[in-house]
């Protein structure tokens, strides 16, 4: 797989070390998925169209988005890779405890295609960092492979909520799993009215002269904001980026004039950045609306599921209110 650059790496919540280790090559291991005439449920995706043939009993997750989806449906994939995890070394904390101690954890470090065929699954679902056309063609030999749902490297996890319900028969429980994260989202807004028109900006400082930076309003990890009311603000979304992030010189940090301030850091780097020329000048200092994010935390709010929202929500919440201020 090809290697990704520290930008598109934030983008994908630090998986390049993942990412990097994925050996696909499959040379007929496993065999293509023929749709009965008129049968199964066809998913339109960002690589084309999967034909889903009955409901699937055994499935696989490759990555954190697809992973999280199947466990907020009450489903054990019977193999998986979860990025965030590996990168992180220790499980996320939005996961139920134990949800995954049946499943097999694919190795990054092996022939993953080789893994996921001996899992004999019925229906494989991939990131959009896993899935580009090669692997998606090769996983395609296997089983049924979905792939990321839209163009956006950040799939909205509500469409991947929906569209597993509606292959799995389980419509109503995926409109309550949505329903249920609205809903708390809708609370924070009814909380926190000072939140209409406010700016945020998320960022991870990955090391002592890379300050990675969100500028895209539209990016599918600002959308949890956007449903807040707030946007990024116009200066950084006036700076030229790639895939909707750009890389800042550290010292360039008072040009993160938001309300709120996300700071996601690389281990051992949270001081350091609060000691960064200026940090003590933003207005997110001074309002208290700074929140120091790890690697794993700051992957629940730049690759966004049904599970990892709730629980940034609840981090974020004092410094929504400051920030509403």
């Amino acid at each position: 797989m090809r290697a990704v650059d520290r930008t598109r790496l934030w983008a994908r919540t630090a998986v390049a070390a993942v990412a990097g280790a994925l050996v696909l090559g499959v040379t007929a291991c496993g065999s293509s998925q023929d749709s009965d005439s008129g049968a199964g449920i066809t998913i339109t995706h960002a690589l084309g169209a999967t034909v889903v043939d009955g409901v699937p009993a055994k499935i696989v997750t490759l990555g954190a988005q697809w992973l999280d989806t199947a466990l907020a449906l009450g489903v054990t994939p019977v193999g998986y890779i979860d990025n965030v995890a590996v990168t992180a070394r220790n499980a996320s904390p939005w996961q139920p405890e134990g949800a995954l101690a049946s499943a097999t954890e694919i190795s990054t470090t092996g022939n993953v295609a080789e893994q996921v065929a001996a899992l004999e699954p019925d229906l494989i679902l991939a990131d959009p960092f896993i899935a580009d056309q090669e692997t998606y063609d090769d996983l395609s030999k296997i089983a049924a492979t979905v792939p990321g749902l839209s163009a956006s490297i950040i799939t909205p996890w509500q469409d991947q909520v929906t569209t597993l319900g509606d292959v799995l028969g389980k419509q109503d429980q995926a409109s309550r799993v949505v329903s249920g994260v609205d809903e708390k989202i809708a609370a924070i807004t009814a909380a926190n009215p000072g939140l209409a028109g406010k700016t945020f900006v998320s960022t991870w400082l990955a090391g002592p002269s890379q300050l990675m930076v969100l500028t895209d309003p539209k990016d599918g990890s600002s959308k949890m904001f956007a449903d807040l009311g707030m946007t990024i603000p116009q200066n950084l979304q006036d700076l030229p980026a790639h895939q909707g992030r750009v890389t800042l010189s550290p010292e360039r940090v008072d040009e993160l004039t938001a309300d709120l301030l996300l700071a996601g850091y690389s281990p051992g780097m949270d001081e350091q950045y609060r000691g960064l020329p200026g940090f003590g000048e933003l207005p997110s200092v001074r309002k208290g609306s700074v929140v120091f994010l790890t690697t794993q935390e700051i992957s629940a709010v730049n690759q966004p599921t049904a599970l990892s929202v709730p629980y940034i929500l609840d981090k974020l919440d004092p410094a929504f209110a400051a920030a509403a201020q």
